[in-house]
């Protein structure tokens, strides 16, 4: 399909078409599909942190991973953002990581959302290729990583990621 829109406009549009696209398929989701089981491997990146130098591949080594890809314009993704830092608090207690990646904002944007919206586990500036690298094609999308380095569930649209049954899929990888 061809955008009828220029460059930038085209990009945007496509955003929230996908975004609005995530958060309907969420919000019809049963509670077995709250994450879906895949089988594929890491990809290969290294991305700055807002606050913690560069972050690669190796960085994820030895422990499961939560990694969400997320954008400041993005409402379902703010929304999704308490329930984030409230599985952050159970997960990092059990030796879990949790990444946010954002969606190729500059770090001026991201810095000055964060002021105002928390993301209290490390977060990332990703770009379009971090996007296509690990398949991500809505926002928010969320990957599941297990301690063997290998992508084993991810989610698109929103989830409640303090709900205790989501949660224990991913402490189950330990």
């Amino acid at each position: 399909m061809r955008c009828l829109l220029s460059g930038p406009l085209c990009v945007l549009a496509g955003s929230v078409v996908l975004t609005l696209g995530a958060a309907a398929f969420s919000a019809s989701a049963s509670a077995e599909e709250k994450l879906k089981e895949v089988d594929r491997e890491t990809p290969v990146f290294s991305l700055p942190s807002i606050d913690e130098g560069q972050w690669n591949t190796e960085s994820l080594a030895g422990k499961p991973w939560v990694v969400n890809f997320w954008a400041t314009w993005c409402p379902p993704c703010i929304e999704e953002i308490p329930s984030m830092n409230a599985g952050w608090a159970v997960l990092s207690e059990q030796g879990i990581g949790m990444l946010a990646i954002n969606a190729g904002e500059g770090e001026e944007a991201v810095r000055e959302f964060l002021g105002k919206i928390p993301i209290d586990f490390p977060t990332l500036l990703g770009d379009a290729d971090s996007l296509s690298n690990w398949s991500v094609i809505g926002l928010p999308t969320t990957i599941v990583i297990n301690v063997d380095g290998k992508v084993v569930y991810e989610a698109q649209g929103p989830r409640e990621w303090d709900d205790e049954a989501l949660l224990q899929k991913v402490i189950d990888l330990l």
